[in-house]
């Protein structure tokens, strides 16, 4: 029988902001019908030693990580000693890229999913956008008109379309690159909105920017 572990990540003291995601997942898979035994969730304060551990274990047949690229080259140069099959998913830049020819009202419903699913939050969300010269206002137009629907709200409201960040820091570090963007010659192309620093908002308004660098 095939079976997995999962390692959570690590819990908000340590600085990580997502540990119960991989007991959530357990439990659903478990209430799907899945055996006992065959989904594993491993919990660690030294997950270094454990994911060592495991590497080395000759029945660990694959190992899939989703994280930064330092820590998938450490994971790559352990695995390679036993020639295990594996699985990376490390930290990059991904780009959305539209074609002169593209189809601009589907191009423009991909990228609000693609940029604005879980307020952005995800590993795959796309960080950048390469418009064709011979569309990119157009697309500008419209991309920048659908943000600024969005709805804006707390996350317990199911008509919520751009929620919370997960932490103080994070909003720090978006504004951040948001200030660099602007200082590097990028301008705001739609009307974002301030939001309050606690509490909810329920305004019809968005609190995405979409920024324009290059035409």
């Amino acid at each position: 029988m095939t079976t997995a572990s999962f390692d959570p990540a690590e819990p908000w003291w340590r600085g990580f902001e997502t540990p119960l995601t991989a007991f959530a997942i357990a439990e659903l898979l478990s209430e799907a019908g899945v055996p006992a035994g065959v989904a594993n969730v491993v919990t660690t304060t030294d997950p270094g030693a454990v994911v060592y551990s495991l590497l080395e274990h000759r029945a660990v047949r694959k190992l899939s990580f989703t994280g930064s690229t330092s820590v998938g080259r450490h994971l790559l140069c352990r695995a390679a000693g036993r020639v295990q099959n594996v699985s990376m998913e490390l930290g990059a830049n991904a780009p959305f890229v539209v074609c002169d020819d593209t189809d601009l009202d589907a191009a423009v419903a991909g990228a609000l999913v693609a940029k604005f699913r879980n307020s952005g939050q995800a590993c795959t969300a796309v960080n950048r956008f390469f418009v064709h010269s011979g569309v990119v206002d157009e697309f500008t137009r419209r991309f920048s008109k659908a943000v600024d629907t969005l709805h804006l709200g707390p996350a317990t409201d199911p008509a919520s379309q751009i929620g919370p960040l997960i932490s103080a820091a994070a909003v720090r570090r978006i504004q951040a690159a948001l200030d660099e963007a602007l200082a590097s010659g990028a301008r705001i192309v739609n009307a974002p909105v301030t939001v309050p620093d606690r509490g909810t908002s329920s305004r019809r308004s968005s609190s995405a920017t979409f920024l324009k660098t290059v035409s």
